[in-house]
């Protein structure tokens, strides 16, 4: 582990991702239909804004880390004269490979599936697209819509999870995040990069978005936050190889495995 680790380490700040988890199931506890009403019915599509969503104390961790990563371990995205800074690679960053940890947890799938209805969420343990962002004073990032397929794991987006973490950030800096309408002509709503700040919104083709004014802040602060992507795999079943259990039986005539539960495993009992 690098320098930066090990400071971490030492200082013994590092929150543990059942710490993480239970501040959130603690705090929401019992308000997932609440939840899932509000993010429904927000426009233009399914949308959820929270505010201190996860523990203060982890967002100043994660804003801290965000200074101090090696700069080769960004890159910089500049589509459609957009820019941000984008890292991905965790090796420097031990606080954020905690929180991907609790967020890629069953625990916090089986959360996202009932707040949003979606089931059979699937993380991205490559983190293609996501992970820390960071944009400066001057840059925006262009009203878009968002990938839909994720080359690596082979699965299609079905959540798009934000959290920021910048102290102090005024209105008047602009960055706030911008869902528009679906022909792409006005924006219906807006979220700010507060401190702690989690944005959730559902996939949808036409879900155009962005923080398209330039950002004015003062040239020592910067917009920050970490993306988290979430999938669905719209795989079919082989029909030459349909889903089974684990196999411990084995039909030596017919060369080949069976489960004792299927029908033709009771033929076998049967029959002997």
């Amino acid at each position: 582990m690098g320098t930066l680790g090990q400071k971490h380490l030492d200082r013994g700040k590092l929150m543990r991702d059942s710490e993480i988890l239970e501040y959130i199931f603690t705090k929401y506890k019992d308000k997932e239909r609440d939840l899932n009403e509000q993010y429904r019915y927000t426009p233009p599509y399914p949308t959820l804004s929270l505010d201190e969503f996860i523990p203060p104390q982890l967002s100043e961790l994660l804003y801290e880390e965000s200074k101090t990563i090696p700069k080769d371990y960004w890159t910089a995205f500049t589509r459609a004269d957009s820019y941000m800074e984008e890292c991905k690679d965790l090796t420097e960053a031990p606080v954020a490979r905690q929180l991907v940890s609790a967020f890629h947890s069953r625990e916090f799938l089986t959360w996202l599936s009932q707040v949003c209805d979606v089931k059979h969420l699937l993380p991205d343990p490559y983190l293609v697209g996501a992970g820390y962002m960071k944009s400066f004073r001057g840059d925006s990032l262009k009203i878009h819509s968002d990938f839909n397929w994720n080359e690596e794991c082979q699965t299609h987006r079905a959540l798009s999870l934000i959290l920021y973490f910048t102290p102090d950030w005024k209105p008047e800096w602009h960055g706030d995040l911008q869902f528009w309408d679906f022909e792409k002509k006005r924006k219906v709503v807006s979220y700010p990069p507060k401190m702690g700040n989690m944005v959730l919104w559902k996939y949808h083709k036409r879900g155009f978005h962005g923080h398209p004014n330039p950002i004015d802040c003062p040239e020592d602060k910067f917009r920050v936050g970490f993306r988290f992507f979430y999938y669905i795999s719209d795989s079919k079943h082989d029909w030459r190889d349909p889903p089974h259990k684990s196999l411990y039986w084995y039909d030596k005539d017919k060369n080949q495995p069976y489960h004792i539960d299927t029908e033709y495993g009771h033929k076998q009992l049967k029959d002997d």
